[in-house]
């Protein structure tokens, strides 16, 4: 994933792409690498007719306000700072920018690697949480990220910072720019501090406006002709959340780790009407 991440464990992976000196290229090459033999081998194994695709953590650039001006750069940056694993996948080659910001970094690629990494794709899967923002900028890229202040809302971890507008330029920008004809959003939601009131429900508000108004973007996106063809809410239940443990919760279905009870919360009934009435509620 070319998503940057907060959390220690994975400081390793980020790629300077996005202005950050800790690099692993060879390491992103070996992934991206595995995903094309992958498609490969179902292709050519696969008993019956299947779709492949891949569900990527991509950097979703939003332009700060929607000018001309502003939405040219975020579209540049889009395949820029996810030139490491979604532009590679989906152009089959390395992006020149990031193979001039690596440098004596840049991964080595022997023959037929870009082939097998770019092969052709039934979907594009995108993974949502949190936008980030681009301005045009006097500069070479001609953009640049904008940080998010600290008074900036965000949900339950520090990262995941409030930006519906990503599910209707994720699929844009997929469609605009590399000419998918099939997005789904693979993995969209967050974290709350949920709590049990005393007859068991979770009045989880925040994740409900969350979901909400990612839907409406999403709406838009759909409303726009954007092939957006499917989305899926992370996650079902409360589950283990990578360094975290079960110290933050994603469901919208509550878990009772000492009783394994499972308690559908506000969120995952409002799902229930937004599913029922094929409209956001």
């Amino acid at each position: 994933s070319s998503n940057p991440v907060d959390s220690q464990p994975f400081e390793t992976f980020r790629s300077s792409v996005s202005g950050r000196s800790e690099t692993c290229p060879e390491l992103s090459t070996v992934v991206v690498l595995a995903h094309g033999l992958a498609v490969q081998a179902i292709r050519a194994n696969a008993r019956q007719q299947v779709k492949v695709g891949l569900a990527e953590n991509a950097q979703i650039c939003v332009p700060v306000i929607e000018t001309p001006e502003q939405v040219r750069a975020t579209k540049k940056a889009m395949r820029e700072l996810n030139a490491p694993f979604l532009t590679a996948v989906l152009e089959g080659h390395y992006h020149e920018a990031y193979l001039k910001a690596e440098g004596a970094n840049a991964p080595e690629v022997r023959e037929g690697d870009m082939a097998a990494i770019g092969g052709p794709l039934d979907f594009v899967g995108l993974n949502m949480y949190a936008p980030t923002y681009i301005r045009a900028a006097d500069c070479p890229s001609g953009f640049a990220v904008v940080p998010h202040p600290e008074s900036y809302p965000r949900m339950e971890l520090p990262w995941l910072y409030l930006g519906p507008q990503i599910a209707y330029w994720g699929p844009r920008w997929a469609k605009e720019i590399w000419d998918v004809d099939d997005v789904r959003i693979t993995e969209n939601g967050c974290a709350s501090q949920d709590t049990l009131t005393p007859d068991n429900e979770t009045y989880d508000t925040d994740r409900v406006m969350y979901l909400r108004n990612h839907f409406i973007a999403a709406h838009r996106a759909v409303s726009e002709g954007w092939p957006l063809k499917g989305y899926f809410v992370w996650s079902l239940m409360d589950n283990f959340e990578w360094c975290h443990g079960y110290t933050k919760r994603f469901g919208i279905v509550y878990v009772n780790y000492t009783t394994q009870e499972r308690l559908p919360k506000l969120s995952a009934k409002f799902y229930r009407e937004v599913i029922a009435r094929n409209a956001v509620v």
